[in-house]
């Protein structure tokens, strides 16, 4: 990690975020770094020689020359403390297409990553065992994540393609824990994961590619850069092309995805300061798999990736996202930096599942499709139906229930805006940093049944619900600082972070009520966040660092709802985290290590159910859980081409006490934990090594990553009824954590080729020619896998057994990749 750790750091502390003791008058001249190269490109591209130019060019030649002093500092960050990994530009382009802006963070420690098809399709993570739903996640300073509900999760709506994809990303920066206040993001309570994206450089360049893979994979794409337009004060402009199509290695599942990126940038005064504007615009579809995975005695009889035609069964997701970020990031004076930015973020998910009844009745011995009406929600409309708002008759329109109701369509969209201010001190011995995020986000949501996926959709007729609004506002601020003591050699960070939200959610049609009735939920609820980190420069190339810090998430706006037996009128309270983590951090020009050991407490876990057939609405905070571990990462410069890297980590995850839980990372299933269980799909062990070799035009690397053994869960015999109040609902086909349902243990290896063939003609520069082998022993192996019992109206089937499902990971997959860049 030595080299992209040391070089990520470096542009971190020229973007001014931390600023190292040993230069005079740091401020300013780091703010300036950027204006060097501005004005050098100015200059050479012609303007008029005149006093004020003189000055530029003597600042510029001056500002050189401190720039280079800062870089033989090695790494801008090095006494950070916290466990923080980054993925470099380099690793994100060796990647394949197959790869996504999630698979991509299992190169880190404590990672486990896995999803449905090529790209981002329906991805499930976890990072030291917290799911991705609990995580924060930012976009260039800005939370990419839901105010509503936290991370997107791979169920019903946002599963395919995602906000920013990895050919519109320049670095990732992994923060497990609870990082410091001025970077951990919003709502979390296991770590923060930052994107930045592609920005304008200097020269002018076009690029055009195109890659040709396994699985009918295709990509082409182009990517502009202006360079430095002339005579306009130094703006840059770029812009970014690409389209993915994929027939998937899991039968019937083609996916398309396109990503559009446009960015500029503006320097003023001098260069010191500068605004700036980013648009994205991504687009996913393609179809997915049911509750869990696929029955593996089918996998078994017809193969690993077998799956039903879409004509019997199907489920499918139409995404758009768009993002727009414009900022100010202005120098004051020496002492004093300003920077903002104005976001906006737009959703719009389309989510349909149907199922051919004469095909895939209630005799089939399998789960169907877990999302098709009739499974889960029973009979909605006709004679003796429990929803008070449908007069949609499926038995007269259609012979039956399961013929009527076999098909849904979901509509879910949501709109973000968001204003994140920031004001940096730089004080002789101090860094001050005060922050924050003032955001608004509001979502709606409709629900449609029908016998077939060409219905009317008719509000009061076919819609199961429709109308839905959750609507949050975010307050929220942070006072951080870096303190230096004992000659620079004693960091001691401490800050804290002030949070309030104001919640609603409107429903128009209360499913529970007789009569039915509209109604909206709502409070107001706050926390207060510490946070304290220390490290120590024990040496020149040895830092000591520990950290504490509490994180929060809140409630989902979904869970503010009434219900039957066991309502709730208001939602539950933030779940937190008290993480604990202290490490050892070795820096040189050859070789970087890092050793930490970490602790985090989660109280007062989410444990929801609403199941419509049961009458039963039940929101509490009950759950407890505990994250604990050992990681290490290290990079070594072997020789001037050869470069050996890795990571290792031990998680233990396990459930503190008995509660009614989403048992799996993915949330697709609920089930009665129990204390000492230990979390589904988190491996104890994980780990990356990788040799690479660079040497000329030509770059090739090698990577190895093992994912210990991990459990599923069991479909136990069936619980007593009793109660929700007692905290056990009568909750037929439940699951359970179960550590005899185990998998996993397997190693992978990739390959990754490029060569660079120089041209210089007609405006051609070079050609690249790409190859990767992701997987390249085709080794079978599964990344999930759990038991299920075949539901019908909520309840097992009658007459059903448990049953086996599973994701098999991907096989072997080759891609080859030509690049041309023309100037």
């Amino acid at each position: 990690m030595n080299e992209s750790y040391r070089t990520d750091m470096i542009a971190e502390s020229l973007k001014l975020l931390k600023m190292p003791r040993k230069i005079p008058e740091k401020s300013l001249i780091l703010a300036a770094l950027m204006a060097a190269n501005t004005l050098v490109s100015a200059h050479a591209a012609g303007i008029a020689a005149s006093p004020r130019a003189a000055t530029k060019t003597t600042r510029t030649v001056k500002l050189k020359k401190i720039d280079k002093k800062y870089q033989k500092l090695l790494v801008g960050e090095k006494n950070i403390a916290s466990a923080m990994s980054v993925i470099s530009h380099a690793q994100i382009k060796a990647a394949s297409s197959a790869a996504s802006i999630y698979s991509l963070l299992k190169l880190t420690p404590s990672v486990n990553e896995y999803q449905q098809n090529i790209g981002p399709s329906m991805p499930t993570l976890t990072v030291r065992g917290v799911r991705m739903s609990q995580l924060a996640q930012t976009l260039d300073g800005i939370p990419m994540t839901s105010l509503l509900s936290g991370g997107e999760g791979a169920l019903n709506s946002y599963g395919i393609g995602s906000l920013v994809s990895t050919g519109q990303v320049s670095g990732i920066h992994v923060y497990p824990g609870v990082a410091p206040p001025d970077r951990s993001g919003f709502a979390t309570i296991g770590g923060t994961i930052n994107y930045q994206t592609k920005q304008p450089t200097d020269k002018r360049y076009a690029d055009l590619f195109t890659r040709i893979g396994s699985f009918s994979t295709n990509v082409y794409g182009i990517q502009v850069n202006s360079g430095i337009i002339p005579h306009s004060g130094g703006l840059k402009l770029l812009a970014r092309y690409s389209q993915t199509e994929t027939a998937g290695y899991i039968q019937h599942t083609p996916a398309r995805y396109a990503d559009f990126l446009f960015s500029a940038v503006k320097p003023y005064d001098d260069g010191l300061s500068k605004v700036f504007a980013t648009l994205l615009y991504n687009r996913g579809n393609g179809y997915e798999s049911d509750y869990g995975g696929y029955p593996v005695a089918l996998q078994q009889k017809y193969g690993l990736y077998y799956n039903v035609p879409l004509s019997q069964t199907s489920t499918r997701q139409f995404n758009h996202y768009l993002t727009a970020i414009v900022g100010d990031s202005s120098y004051i004076n020496r002492h004093v930096i300003v920077s903002a930015r104005v976001f906006y973020i737009h959703k719009s998910s389309k989510f349909e599942a149907q199922t051919n009844p004469g095909v895939i009745g209630f005799n089939y011995p399998y789960q169907n499709n877990y999302y098709t009406p009739i499974v889960y929600d029973g009979y909605l409309g006709g004679p003796g139906a429990a929803h008070h708002d449908f007069s949609y008759n499926p038995v007269q329109t259609f012979g039956s229930y399961i013929s009527g109701e076999a098909a849904g369509i979901n509509y879910t969209n949501s709109d973000t805006i968001g204003f994140v201010p920031k004001v940096s001190f730089f004080l002789p011995h101090n860094d001050i940093s005060l922050g924050g995020l003032i955001a608004e986000e509001t979502s709606h949501s409709s629900q449609y049944v029908y016998g077939t996926l060409n219905m009317p959709q008719i509000n009061g007729y076919n819609a199961y619900e429709y109308g839905l609004r959750g609507h949050r506002v975010v307050y929220s601020g942070y006072l951080q600082d870096k303190i230096n003591l004992l000659n620079d050699t004693l960091h001691i960070e401490p800050g804290v972070t002030l949070t309030g939200v104001s919640s609603s959610n409107y429903i128009p049609q209360n499913v529970y009520a007789t009569p039915d009735h509209a109604y909206t939920l709502g409070n107001y609820d706050k926390t207060i966040l510490p946070y304290l980190g220390v490290s120590y420069d024990a040496t020149k190339n040895v830092i000591a660092y520990a950290s504490y810090g509490k994180g929060a998430r809140f409630a989902p706006v979904g869970d503010y709802t009434l219900g039957g037996t066991g309502s709730t009128t208001t939602a539950p309270g933030p779940e937190t985290v008290n993480a604990y983590e202290a490490g050892l951090r070795y820096i040189s020009k050859r070789l970087y290590v890092n050793f930490d050991g970490f602790l985090q407490d989660e109280r007062g876990a989410f444990s929801f159910v609403t199941l419509p057939a049961e009458n039963l609405s039940l929101y509490t905070n009950v759950g407890k859980l505990q994250y604990k571990g050992l990681e290490a990462s290290g990079k070594y410069l072997l020789t001037r081409h050869l470069i050996l890297a890795g990571n290792l980590s031990y998680t233990q995850a396990n459930y503190q006490n008995s509660y009614f839980a989403a048992d799996t990372a993915s949330s697709v299933q609920y089930g009665y934990t129990l204390a000492g269980d230990p979390l589904v799909d988190v491996p104890n062990w994980l780990g990356n090594l990788s040799l690479t070799y660079e040497r000329g035009n030509f770059t090739g690397q090698l990577l190895g990553s093992y994912t210990g053994t991990m459990i599923g869960t069991n479909a136990p015999p069936l619980p007593p009824a009793v109660s929700a109040a007692s905290g056990i609902p009568d909750l037929a086909g439940w699951t359970t954590p179960d550590s005899a349902v185990r998998f996993g243990n397997y190693f992978l290896m990739n390959l990754s080729a490029a060569y660079k063939i120089p041209i210089h003609e007609d405006h051609l520069k070079w050609l690249k020619v790409t190859l990767n082998v992701d997987n390249l022993l085709n080794r079978h192996y599964y990344v999930h896998y759990d038991q299920i019992y075949k539901l019908l109206l909520a309840k097992p089937a009658p007459g059903a057994s448990p049953f086996y499902v599973a994701y098999p990971g991907m096989p072997r997959f080759i891609e080859l990749g030509l690049e041309g860049r023309f100037t």
